[in-house]
């Protein structure tokens, strides 16, 4: 059996990528939702990308012409690689960072970002990392920056064992898009991975670091676009 990381990383990615294509956690509505947002702000815009994996999420909702300067960050360098290839179209030097995304944010210039963007990712960090994740977003931001959030949140009222019950149900009964083998794949990940909160809880935890302008964008199940504002 082929244990290289290289190989894991191409065989988990092609995974994540045939869910995105089959849009099996509403990839293309939220992300319209947040180009629709990000369409007032024409830039040129000072970017973070929080876990950006292979930055296609960034293409799809930014145009080139509105990015001054793009630092991303992901745990995957395999995913950083494709990214590079990915950004050549905005025509400016990116940063690519190779580390965990709340100590990318400590050392982020203060008063720097116009957008700091998290993509499925936050949701993977404990509820106190969560909170230093707002702070320091909102001392990076420029006057008038926001913080957009694209991920999965438990249900108001919601525990996270039926969150991981219900989640996995779905998985193995409606993602028939994948094979068996993937849909077991992705749901060892999210009984592992998976910490998500409740809309309330995050929005206690940007309001706790003066993020105190909370707009839903889109929701459907448990999957949500949000921004916050000082």
């Amino acid at each position: 059996m082929k244990t290289d990381p290289i190989y894991i990383f191409r065989k988990t990615w092609a995974t994540y990528q045939k869910v995105i294509s089959n849009n099996l956690m509403f990839h293309r509505e939220t992300l319209t939702a947040v180009r629709k947002l990000l369409d007032s702000r024409p830039g040129p815009l000072n970017v973070l990308d929080l876990g950006c994996g292979d930055a296609t999420h960034i293409g799809k909702i930014l145009n080139p012409g509105q990015v001054a300067e793009y630092c991303g960050c992901d745990l995957s360098p395999y995913a950083l690689d494709v990214a590079r290839k990915n950004l050549e179209p905005f025509g400016i030097s990116v940063h690519l960072l190779c580390r965990d995304m709340v100590a990318v944010l400590r050392e982020a210039p203060e008063n720097h970002f116009d957008v700091v963007y998290s993509g499925y990712a936050l949701h993977h960090l404990t509820t106190e990392d969560k909170q230093t994740f707002f702070t320091e977003c909102q001392r990076t931001l420029r006057e008038n920056g926001c913080v957009i959030l694209v991920d999965v949140m438990l249900e108001e009222g919601e525990a996270r064992p039926a969150y991981l019950d219900s989640y996995n149900g779905m998985v193995a009964t409606r993602w028939k898009a994948l094979t068996k083998h993937e849909r077991d794949q992705v749901q060892e990940h999210i009984r592992n991975c998976d910490f998500p909160e409740t809309p309330t809880v995050i929005q206690t935890l940007a309001n706790n670091a003066g993020l105190t302008i909370c707009r839903r964008l889109e929701k459907y199940t448990w999957h949500e676009a949000w921004c916050y504002f000082a």
